[in-house]
């Protein structure tokens, strides 16, 4: 076991930096990129450019909005039709932004991050456009009917940062750009009011982060009185926050929050709610109501095993969020009118795996109507509206969007299983097999376990078609780390406790195999970023339960994931690497100093890929890594793609990082 700072060029030399990626990725390609490789990247870039179904159809003010890709917009293309309008493939749909157009004439690769529009004018627009796919976001004021920059308008960054309108013309600006703006972690620490035509050196600071805070930003919102209400946050860390309301505008009266550390808070003028941490009068995991600038406080559900709230919204007159037992999700409400309301069940549109609640119209944050999407792993996703009447029981929903089959799942199943993991924790987990199978099958299981993250089922047609429609199996874990039965099921693997996520993950493994679903020799695992450190331990401590490991833009050196900026923020997970204690406990399974010779251990071959502008986890880990293992002769390729943490923008890019994928797994482990 080594603890040095190994293989330093491959972190900070950038010819040695690009001979190792040109020579890997190359060797990679020639083994990977045959002619099945292109005719799947051709099937995936059909199914990723389908624009003969819509979805992520969203209100702001008058206009329905859309972004489509589609063989003509391989980076997409924002549109909107009137509101009156029932949205349709048919529609005439109007051009707002052409993001391909607006890449040819800047010279930059610009990937979509959304946009911002003003509560006081749904047309004051700004568009969020990450710099090649990294988290520096540029903002740039459009006009959606002229479909052009607002002369004179606002054009910020690329940094990383944050942004709300507060007044026509005016903006809240989170910027990490200039002396102390930025916190340890490289986000935004200073928030600005910031005016057009303004330069941010002139702008007046309203609010701060602390140093070791991870970030701080600012929002504005009509209030109930009809008055802008304004409110500051600082995130401690992922997942901590600090809320403040300032009915009068920052700088003004303040109303703090209270609410118990490791929280996080969601508001409305008159209540806000939280999931209770480890710390205060309530269990971990509980959901609790409190009145703003008052003492009222109401816990409207208390966590039970494998049983918790997924996600919450709070408006001016209800509480409504979806709760999951064993993973199957429902709506529930309560009526904040009445004092002594109790919890209702609201009856869904129909049965699903995975159920979602978000605004129709982003503008109308505590009021109007809401949508919830439904899918699941062999189920397309469906967007449906509806509204919160006095009587839960006559909710209509009314559906908006539905995605088409992309794959044929006729002959495919769903199950749910569990495995035991060795501290005799029971660890669900959800199969998707073929129902035909005779005997094993080979199997993706795929993993998280971190920052109190939930998966859940998901429909995707690029996998369904090209692995589960070869006759292949996926599994998705929900082991300790992640948030998926609550707070303690997150915490239980945090700090000196990580060992357990990889424990449950490993024991999932093995049940596979137990039961007879698959066999070691085609058993592969996949997961990215803190899922790629995953499956980095289980390439070095568990080699012999895999087949194959695939890990994506992976943390692999635990000693020095805090010295890059955006892993400072990782510390309240992992630990301190520059605290002795914390130290011994990194090194005992970080991927980069468990590398075994293979003359002592044998490992699966691995596929170690990373994105060449992803400023969150720095490449190097991965780089790294690969040369630990070529050094200790551990079978291995290597691959950078283009683009940010997420991966690449375009259509055929996304084609490309998921076709090698599976042309890996086809090759490692023998499958379809």
């Amino acid at each position: 076991m080594k603890n040095e700072f190994l293989y330093p060029e491959l972190e900070t030399d950038k010819t040695a930096i690009a001979a190792f990626n040109d020579a890997q990725s190359a060797r990679t390609e020639a083994q990977f990129c045959d002619a099945d490789y292109h005719r799947e990247v051709a099937r995936a870039v059909e199914i990723l450019e389908d624009d003969s179904y819509l979805r992520g159809v969203v209100q702001r003010g008058e206009w329905l909005y859309n972004f489509l890709h589609n063989a003509d917009h391989p980076k997409g293309l924002w549109r909107r039709i009137p509101a009156t309008e029932t949205p349709t493939i048919d529609s005439a749909w109007q051009p707002v932004f052409d993001l391909d157009a607006f890449c040819t004439r800047t010279g930059e690769d610009w990937h979509w991050r959304g946009a911002v529009s003003a509560y006081f004018d749904p047309e004051c627009v700004l568009l969020a456009l990450s710099w090649k796919g990294s988290d520096q976001t540029r903002y740039l004021e459009w006009d959606p009917l002229a479909q052009m920059p607002v002369p004179g308008g606002f054009d910020l960054g690329p940094e990383r940062n944050d942004v709300n309108w507060s007044a026509p013309g005016e903006l809240l600006y989170s910027t990490s750009t200039g002396e102390g703006a930025a916190t340890r972690s490289g986000w935004a620490g200073r928030v600005l009011r910031l005016k057009r035509g303004m330069a941010l050196a002139d702008a007046p600071v309203v609010f701060e982060a602390e140093p070791e805070d991870l970030l701080a930003f600012a929002f504005a919102h009509p209030a109930s009185d009809g008055a802008t209400l304004e409110a500051t946050v600082r995130f401690k860390a992922i997942g901590d926050s600090e809320a403040v309301l300032h009915p009068e505008g920052i700088g003004g009266p303040a109303i703090a929050l209270p609410s118990p550390a490791n929280t996080y808070v969601l508001l409305s003028p008159k209540h806000y709610a939280y999931i209770a941490a480890d710390e205060g009068p309530d269990p971990p995991g509980a959901l609790v109501l409190c009145e703003v600038g008052g003492t009222t406080r109401r816990v409207v559900f208390t966590p039970r095993p494998y049983c918790a709230v997924d996600h919450f919204m709070v408006r001016h007159e209800w509480l409504i969020w979806i709760e999951t037992d064993r993973m199957q999700p429902s709506i529930c409400a309560l009526d904040l009118r009445r004092p002594d309301a109790e919890p209702v069940t609201i009856a869904p549109p129909c049965e699903a795996e995975t159920m979602y609640l978000g605004e129709h119209d982003p503008n109308l944050p505590w009021d109007g109507p809401l949508q919830l999407t439904t899918s699941g792993f062999l189920q397309p996703q469906v967007s449906w509206i509806f509204e919160m009447k006095d009587e839960p029981s006559d909710i209509i929903f009314r559906k908006l969007t539905e995605t088409k089959p992309l794959f044929d799942a006729s002959g495919m199943e769903v199950r749910l299983e569990s495995a035991v993991s060795e501290d005799g924790t029971e660890v669900p987990y959800h199969i998707v097999l073929p129902k035909d199978r005779e005997g094993s099958v080979p199997v993706l299981q795929y993993g998280y376990g971190g920052f109190a993250a939930s998966m859940a089922p998901f429909y995707h047609g690029v996998l369904g078609t090209l692995w589960l429609s070869r006759g292949n199996g996926y599994v998705l874990a929900y082991i300790r780390g992640g948030g998926e039965f609550g707070t303690d099921w997150h915490h239980a693997a945090k700090g000196h406790a990580r060992h357990k996520a990889f424990e449950d993950f490993a024991a999932v493994a093995a049940d596979l195999t137990q039961k007879g679903y698959t066999t070691t020799q085609q058993l592969a695992c996949h997961g990215g970023s803190n899922g790629g450190l995953l499956c980095s331990v289980m390439l070095t401590r568990y080699p012999e339960r895999f087949g194959a490991v695939w890990a994506s833009v992976s943390v692999t050196d635990m000693l020095r994931f805090h010295l890059f900026p955006a892993g400072a923020a990782w510390i309240d997970e992992y630990g301190d690497p520059d605290d002795p204690k914390d130290r011994e406990m990194l090194l005992r399974y970080s991927p980069m100093h468990n590398v075994a010779n293979n003359k002592e251990r044998a490992y699966p071959v691995a596929l170690i890929d990373t994105n060449d502008s992803d400023d969150r986890v720095d490449p190097s880990h991965s780089r790294r890594f690969s040369a630990a293992l070529a050094e200790a002769g551990q079978p291995f390729w290597f691959h950078t793609k283009s683009g940010g943490h997420g991966g690449g923008g375009s259509t055929l890019q996304q084609a490309q990082d998921a076709a090698l994928g599976y042309a890996f797994l086809r090759h490692a482990l023998g499958a379809g």
